[in-house]
């Protein structure tokens, strides 16, 4: 159903972390959403986790549905090339952990201490090329779950 219309991104970071299981725990499903840049204290996303609060385990199928009900609720996201400029402070066409850091704060969505665990993810699922920052290609490969509404 929803996993087909779910992009690999999704499903790659589900594999990475499910390691050949058909399920990953609520802090791994967590992670998906840092790297996606979904804040987890956004009221919306606080909500969708308090619906799940008892579950241990989540299917890739759920993980999925759970990703489109935030995605969905939030809305309203702006253009992959605008958020990609917004994001790219220094412009030097790169998107570089320091830039990262300077617009997650200004976002407020995040306490000072979730910075680097959030950078730290984005790196990990979004660097293809492991230079330690974001090319327009491989932030649009990270993000293409968003939806341009």
């Amino acid at each position: 159903a929803v996993v087909s219309t779910q992009s690999t991104g999704i499903r790659n970071g589900f594999e990475k972390y499910a390691q050949g299981s058909s399920e990953i725990a609520l802090p791994a499903v967590k992670d998906l959403f840092l790297v996606n840049l979904i804040p987890l204290n956004h009221p919306i996303v606080v909500a969708l986790f308090d619906e799940v609060r008892d579950k241990k385990t989540f299917t890739l199928a759920e993980v999925g549905d759970m990703f489109s009900k935030a995605k969905k609720q939030l809305g309203g996201y702006i253009d992959r090339l605008d958020l990609f400029v917004k994001y790219d402070v220094n412009e030097d066409g790169f998107i570089s952990r320091e830039d990262l850091k300077t617009c997650l704060r200004e976002d407020e969505y995040y306490e000072e201490d979730e910075l680097d665990t959030v950078i730290d993810l984005v790196m990990m699922f979004g660097d293809v090329n492991k230079d330690d920052r974001l090319n327009y290609k491989e932030f649009v490969r990270m993000l293409r779950d968003v939806p341009l509404e």
